[in-house]
């Protein structure tokens, strides 16, 4: 089950995952965020997903994640953040994508204890 809203405070597009994430979850997920970036369009935003209570995700959710991310960013968010479930999984995320989070456009964080 995943909730997503819009901070108008903070220019953000907020997505939060919890439990079991499915691929089915997961394309849903894809498609209602295509709308939300549509909507955003000419103006300036950031994206945050946080999936750092989810139980387990299914096999090729990280890399739909990974696909979304993409999308956000070729939409014109200015930074897309993860919330990840471990701090090994954080760093495993930053370092395979190290240029861009030099660049400051992705950033990968784990959810403080």
């Amino acid at each position: 089950m995943y909730l997503m809203t819009w901070n108008p405070e903070n220019s953000q597009i907020e997505v939060s995952f919890g439990g079991h994430i499915t691929k089915s979850e997961t394309s849903a997920f894809s498609e209602d965020i295509h709308d939300m970036l549509l909507s955003k369009q000419g103006h300036e935003y950031e994206v945050m997903v946080d999936y750092s209570t989810a139980s387990t995700l299914d096999k090729g959710v990280s890399e739909m994640f990974g696909e979304i991310r993409e999308t956000c960013l070729l939409s014109g968010a200015q930074r897309v953040t993860f919330i990840t479930r471990s701090e090994d999984e954080a760093a495993t995320l930053t370092n395979s994508r190290l240029h861009d989070v030099l660049q400051g456009r992705e950033r990968y964080m784990a959810y403080p204890a």
